[in-house]
């Protein structure tokens, strides 16, 4: 009944997290319609990430796990950090210049490049279920970007760089040796990912009404939520039983999309996310199967 009780628990925890980032996107975008220049999402994340380490760190120091030097020293966290500011750049590229719910579809497609990322470093043996998942996942990225028409130009690449960034941050967090806490990973993320973008904002400064740096703490929370409930989820659940319920965030960018935007998802959209989706789950099912992940 306990292990029943942390799956649901975890499962909920999950959506949340996956409800807290997307909205925390949304937001992003919505200051970034007020300018339309893609400079602008320099300094709006690198404020919006001020706002969460303070947060985080409040977190961290009321769980005595607040130690500067052991978070800071290690090259392997900032690595990781690194990884993570590339992705963030390119998602939110991606999201200043295509259809909100569409920028989520090709990021889906990280678990898919993940896995193609395990028989390349990691020498690791695919059947055909997992290569036809593979090659499923790839035709739905075919059937969103739609090559006939390419209505947003060459754009796409921006969320597929992103997903291509997110692999590798996963593949190097699996080679690391040192032993953190996720909160301390989480914390050093946001902080190499804010300084990152705070060093691009030297570029071009804007200075902003009190209601956009209102929306940009208000992101900040959503922001950090959204790290606290991943975390959260890894504690209380098996990957297995949570990871399907990522894909959550597709329905949450397609409802800000509409309601936020003015965006309504075509037919090879939804047809492609729906391929890409399947593809995701079929590969984490059988992964399920083979003991890879519990």
């Amino acid at each position: 009944m306990k292990k029943f009780n942390n799956e649901i628990t975890g499962i909920f925890y999950m959506l949340i997290a996956q409800f807290s980032f997307a909205t925390n996107d949304a937001l992003v975008k919505l200051i970034y319609q007020n300018y339309s220049e893609l400079l602008i999402l320099n300094q709006v994340i690198f404020i919006r990430g001020l706002f969460a380490l303070l947060f985080m760190a409040a977190i961290l120091y009321y769980k005595k796990l607040l130690d500067f030097r052991t978070i800071f020293i290690s090259k392997d966290l900032n690595i990781r950090g690194f990884l993570e500011a590339l992705a963030c750049l390119f998602f939110f590229l991606g999201v200043a210049t295509l259809p909100f719910a569409k920028v989520y579809i090709l990021l889906s497609l990280a678990p898919i490049i993940l896995t193609l990322f395990g028989i390349i470093f990691f020498n690791e043996k695919v059947r055909w279920v997992r290569w036809g998942a593979i090659i499923l996942g790839f035709s739905g990225v075919v059937v969103v970007i739609n090559p006939a028409k390419l209505e947003y130009g060459f754009y796409f690449i921006f969320p597929l760089i992103s997903a291509l960034a997110l692999s590798l941050r996963d593949v190097y967090t699996k080679k690391m040796k040192s032993n953190f806490h996720s909160l301390q990973i989480a914390f050093i993320t946001c902080f190499v990912v804010t300084i990152f973008f705070g060093v691009l904002s030297f570029y071009k400064f804007y200075s902003f009404s009190s209601f956009e740096l209102l929306v940009l703490i208000v992101a900040s929370i959503f922001l950090s939520s959204g790290y606290i409930f991943a975390v959260a989820t890894i504690k209380v659940a098996m990957v297995s039983t949570t990871s399907t319920f990522r894909y959550s965030v597709i329905i949450w960018g397609i409802v800000y999309g509409y309601f936020m935007f003015n965006e309504i998802p075509k037919l090879n959209t939804f047809i492609g996310g729906l391929m890409i989706i399947l593809s995701g789950l079929i590969i984490i099912l059988r992964e399920k199967q083979i003991g890879k992940i519990k």
